[in-house]
C-alpha cells in the first residue's frame, strides 16, 4: 500500500528524535479525515483486540483513544510529558503514528515496565530495525 501523495510535505523539516528530512509524512492530518482515520483504525483492530491501546502523543495516543473505545473490555492509556497517563490492563499494544529511530518506542516501554504484546506505526521510515513493528506503510 502507498502512502496518500496529499498527506506528504517535501521541504526542511526536523523530526521528534531531531533529525532532518526533506519529506515528511504527516499523519496528524491524516487522521482528521474520517476514511483515512477508520482504515488506520481498521489497521490496528484487524489483526488482534487488545485489553490496552497505549499510543505516543499525539498521533499514537488519537489512534490509540479511537481503538480502545470501540470495545467494551478495552481501554487506552498515553504516553506524555515523559509518563504513563491511564491503566494499563493485561495485554497491551504500543502505538505511534512514524517511528524513523524507534527512540520514542523505547521511551514508551521503559516507562510502562512491561514489554507489548504488539507494537503498531502507520508509517515505518527506519534505516535500522530493532524493534519487531507492524507498520500500514513502509516508506
Amino acid at each position: 500500500m502507498k502512502f496518500p501523495q496529499k498527506y506528504i510535505k517535501k521541504g526542511k523539516f526536523k523530526l521528534h528524535g531531531g533529525e532532518i528530512t526533506d519529506t515528511f509524512y504527516d499523519v496528524n492530518f491524516m487522521l482528521t479525515d474520517k476514511k483515512q482515520s477508520i482504515k488506520i483504525i481498521e489497521f490496528v483492530i484487524g489483526h488482534k483486540i487488545f485489553d490496552t491501546y497505549v499510543g505516543i502523543a499525539t498521533g499514537g495516543a488519537i489512534i490509540a483513544s479511537h481503538c480502545g473505545t470501540l470495545f467494551m473490555n478495552s481501554n487506552w492509556a498515553m504516553i506524555k510529558d515523559g509518563e504513563l497517563k491511564g491503566e494499563l490492563k493485561e495485554s497491551y499494544c504500543l502505538v505511534d503514528d512514524v517511528v524513523t529511530t524507534e527512540s520514542s518506542l523505547k521511551t514508551a516501554m521503559s516507562l510502562i515496565c512491561k514489554k507489548p504484546s504488539a507494537i503498531f506505526v502507520v508509517v515505518d521510515r527506519r534505516k535500522k530495525k530493532t524493534l519487531d513493528i507492524t507498520s500500514m506503510y513502509d516508506v
